[in-house]
């Protein structure tokens, strides 16, 4: 290979010349190594393109990372704005919460509180924080205390309390504070986070209420000891002329005053009715209805009531009919002296406003099983009916169809309101249907339980008038504290020739029975002195059998079902209602006349 020898220093890359000129070469020494200066040269030159080119690649790239850098930073720089602007929305949502939303370390310090603390409690959120939270939460009660080591035992690490506070001015709040526990990623607690409401006008209202139900109690309970004081007031007398009446429909009086003593007896029971319908709805209101579950006999019931409203169907030229289901048993269980009286009252209505055709009693089974059966009870007329109008509000208290039916049929417009709340209360209904002109029917259904027995003994109260005969082998100890019904026992007894000693208190009833043997005692519940409950039990404690087994006739004006257990409970054999129905009682008297002992000779 030909070198060209020609080559001289000046020529040379310039690294090249410093390095000759450094080891002092001359151009004579150059000739002797034209090829090895010449490859260095070459390398030099390469050297310089590449670095040439490397150069302008940094400087490129360096102007693609500066694009980049400047993308970046506008990229933070907006995305900063975003965040600020989320975290001013959620500081401004946070503070504009009416809940205080609160977090605190382990220790129970603050360490976070939004605005709503200080309108809750007064104090600043910078002077509450890092500050123990029971200082601001504690009240007198330390019962209303929420510890830490409460929640941190607790498994759902969760509490919830409505307590009040002291606020820094003094004021008192009711607040309702929830409190969960937080944990770091390691699943230990790190604290708490949780929430306050003030609840204060709620519990302000909510003891309000409270007292205004204690008020509302208070005002039932002196209404109920009126109602009761003021019935009985009236009723004491009303028992007289009831008794005084009976007396004298049975004693010896003249054909013309018939008709004067059957309407004098019809509007004492009336009033006497009246009275009752009041104190009913009156237990209705108060939630104090209880309902007896008896055997009874349904056959008797259903007669009674045919006798009961046949003469007053005969004497207004109508029908009155009862449809019974042969399917039905002769004996059920359930509350027969309710069932009688919603019956009695929708066959009274219809009666009231029949004034041609016929009222039908129908009964039919609808369901029944080897324990219980359902029974529909419908009570139809061809009376004057209910307009379409109208058929909602005869159910209100104190309210009649229209005006005009009170004036001309007469009523309090409770028998029906009653009626209906005694059905609902057994879980049944009173439904009508009508069409006005041409009659109405109330219907309802109940469920009775079943029994083995196929027959009871007929309740006195069904029977027929007796014809009275003399009853001299009977003795009968008497405990009765009001003269108008001593007067009206004394008539009774003395007409059926029954031997009686009358006594006016249950401590004077023990006095009697150590001097004398009787087969009967009729004694009052309420008397001064000692009550017929607490008389009873005295006699049912005494070790001779006797007094185990004479009939205890309790003489009450209530047919309330407390009052009856409560009688039971202390040994009461059976009941007889004031006023005194002469029928009834003697029908009772003649019952248990011969059941314990034998008159002393």
């Amino acid at each position: 290979m030909q070198v060209d020898t020609t080559m001289n220093i000046k020529e040379m890359h310039r690294l090249l010349r410093r390095q000759i000129k450094k080891f002092g070469v001359s151009d004579t020494d150059l000739e002797q190594f034209p090829e090895f200066f010449q490859a260095v040269q070459d390398a030099y030159v390469s050297f310089d393109q590449d670095l040439e080119h490397l150069e302008h690649v940094l400087e490129s790239s360096s102007q693609e990372l500066y694009k980049v850098n400047r993308l970046l930073q506008d990229d933070v720089a907006s995305k900063s704005r975003e965040i600020e602007k989320a975290q001013a929305r959620l500081e401004h949502i946070v503070n504009n919460v009416r809940n205080v939303i609160f977090q605190t370390n382990l220790k129970g310090e603050w360490v976070y509180l939004n605005c709503a603390w200080e309108e809750l409690s007064g104090y600043t959120v910078e002077e509450s924080l890092n500050k123990y939270y029971a200082d601001f939460l504690m009240t007198s009660d330390e019962g209303d205390f929420i510890g830490l080591q409460s929640l941190v035992a607790n498994k759902d690490g969760f509490l919830h309390k409505v307590l009040p506070i002291t606020t820094r001015k003094g004021e008192k709040k009711w607040i309702d504070i929830s409190v969960r526990l937080t944990r770091n990623k390691d699943g230990k607690p790190d604290g708490t986070i949780g929430n306050i409401a003030d609840v204060t006008e709620l519990k302000n209202s909510e003891i309000d209420l409270r007292m205004a139900k204690e008020r509302l109690s208070r005002a039932n309970k002196a209404k109920e000891t009126f109602l009761s004081t003021m019935s009985h007031e009236i009723r004491t007398p009303l028992h007289g002329v009831i008794g005084i009446a009976n007396i004298l429909m049975i004693e010896d009086h003249l054909p013309s005053q018939t008709e004067n003593l059957n309407t004098l007896l019809f509007s004492a029971q009336h009033l006497l009715g009246l009275i009752n319908d009041l104190i009913d709805i009156n237990k209705i209101q108060s939630g104090k209805i209880e309902f007896e579950s008896s055997e009874f006999d349904f056959n008797t019931l259903m007669s009674g009531l045919r006798k009961s409203f046949g003469y007053s169907a005969q004497e207004k030229g109508i029908r009155f009919v009862i449809k019974k289901d042969e399917t039905i048993p002769n004996v059920l269980i359930g509350d027969s002296t309710r069932l009688l009286q919603v019956l009695t009252n929708l066959i009274g209505n219809a009666m009231k406003f029949t004034t041609e055709g016929r009222i039908v009693l129908d009964l039919e089974v609808v369901e029944e099983d080897k324990e219980n059966i359902k029974i529909l009870f419908q009570v139809k007329d061809t009376g004057i009916g209910i307009k379409e109008e109208n058929l909602d509000k005869i159910f209100e208290r104190f309210t009649q169809a229209e005006s005009s039916t009170t004036r001309k049929y007469g009523g309090t417009g409770l028998g029906l309101t009653i009626c209906k709340s005694l059905l609902v209360q057994q879980g049944s209904d009173l439904e009508v249907e009508s069409t006005y002109g041409k009659g109405s029917n109330f219907h309802f259904e109940l469920v009775f339980q079943k029994t083995d027995r196929f027959k009871l003994s007929a309740p006195a109260f069904m029977d027929l008038q007796p014809s009275y005969s003399e009853m001299n082998d009977c003795t009968v100890l008497v405990a009765e504290d009001n003269q108008v019904n001593i007067r009206v026992i004394k008539r009774l007894l003395d007409k059926w020739k029954v031997g009686y000693t009358i006594v006016e208190n249950g401590q004077e009833a023990l006095d009697a029975l150590e001097k004398q043997e009787f087969n009967l005692i009729l004694m009052d519940i309420q008397m001064p002195v000692m009550d017929g409950y607490t008389a009873t039990e005295i006699i049912r404690a005494r070790r001779d059998k006797k007094y185990h087994d004479i009939p205890i006739i309790a003489l009450t004006a209530s047919a309330d079902v407390e009052i009856q257990r409560k009688a039971k409970a202390s040994g009461i054999s059976d009941f007889m209602s004031k006023p005194f129905n002469p029928v009834k009682l003697y029908n009772k008297l003649k019952s248990y006349r011969s059941s314990v002992h034998s008159p002393p000779e």
